[in-house]
């Protein structure tokens, strides 16, 4: 049965979020995110739409999109999806789906939205305890914004700012706002604690007992840990091999 076509909004703006199927960290080495860029720019040249802002995470990616009509989205978002779903199923050796859906999307209906969700993709590895700020994470458009453009062009950054002079210090000035719009995001369930010790180990190529001989490592994991279930401080320490106080003093930071 064909899928039923999208409805154009009265939106040019739009949030879309892509997530890898099964939670799977589609976007885990630094070879699948420079991938998924090439892609990204070699399907921005066949479709009439701009890329304002992104984050690629380990397992979903987030964009702020212009675009005049809707197809143009719809079809932007499957030839890039689709194309990367055959290199990762190559490289990996597997078949099946990569992305959870298509796509999830929501317009961006006013000017406060627009900077909230620049704000909001932006933070998501600070969020997530990745990196303490913006600018210190490579696979994001702050990172860009800063350093040299590829994705973020020259229009995109007169449709987000108006004109081009003094971007940086807005984009700063920004991040200083406060979010109060709700913005389309993974909604997880608390994982089991051995589900999540499968993902780090996978994830990091190490046995958890010996994350701690990594500090930055120990913290992210520490952070998701909490986050991602409701494993207690006693227990986390005990697996990890580290003091009750350890685990408590990367929960405070």
């Amino acid at each position: 049965m064909p899928r039923i076509a999208r409805m154009d909004s009265k939106s040019k703006f739009y949030h879309i979020m892509v997530q890898g199927i099964n939670k799977e960290y589609i976007f885990n080495t630094d070879l699948n995110i420079k991938k998924y860029k090439e892609l990204i720019l070699k399907k921005l040249d066949t479709e009439n739409i701009e890329i304002l802002a992104y984050c690629i995470m380990n397992n979903h990616a987030h964009f702020l999109i212009y675009c005049e009509k809707n197809k143009h989205l719809s079809k932007f978002m499957q030839k890039l999806n689709t194309s990367y779903s055959r290199f990762y199923n190559k490289a990996n050796n597997r078949v099946g789906y990569v992305f959870r859906d298509r796509y999830l999307s929501q317009s961006i209906l006013n000017e406060k939205q627009l900077y909230n969700c620049v704000k909001y993709i932006h933070n998501n590895p600070v969020k997530a305890g990745i990196v303490k700020n913006m600018s210190d994470y490579k696979y994001s458009s702050y990172y860009e914004f800063f350093n040299k453009r590829s994705i973020i062009t020259n229009k995109g950054l007169k449709l987000l700012f108006g004109t081009e002079k003094d971007y940086k210090e807005k984009l700063i000035q920004n991040n200083k706002v406060s979010c109060s719009t709700k913005f389309i995001d993974i909604k997880e369930k608390k994982k089991d604690i051995g589900e999540f010790v499968n993902e780090v180990e996978k994830l990091y190529q190490k046995k958890i007992n010996t994350i701690k001989e990594d500090k930055k490592i120990l913290e992210t994991v520490i952070k998701k840990a909490r986050e991602e279930t409701n494993i207690t401080i006693v227990k986390l320490a005990e697996i990890l091999e580290v003091s009750k106080s350890c685990v408590g003093n990367y929960i405070k930071k």
